[in-house]
């Protein structure tokens, strides 16, 4: 079976066990980076779906008049 890398073709057969792997591993990684990729997105867009709950269902009544600084703040992700 023939594997393309870089645009040249090579008989599997002949590589060794070290290629191999390695051949295997950039497959699993280049999923793997895919997969993270789209969680990232997921989470991108759960942040904003709460952050926007949030700011249209704080009740004024919860607002702290106090000069505290705010230790949990919900910040958007950057990119």
């Amino acid at each position: 079976m023939a594997i393309t890398i870089d645009g040249k073709s090579y008989d599997e057969t002949k590589l060794d066990d070290k290629c191999k792997t390695s051949i295997v591993q950039v497959n699993s990684l280049q999923s793997r980076l895919k997969n993270l990729a789209a969680e990232f997105e997921n989470v991108k867009v759960l942040i904003k779906h709460h952050s926007e709950y949030l700011t249209a269902n704080l009740p004024a009544s919860a607002i702290v008049e106090d000069k505290v600084p705010v230790e949990n703040s919900v910040e958007e992700p950057k990119n």
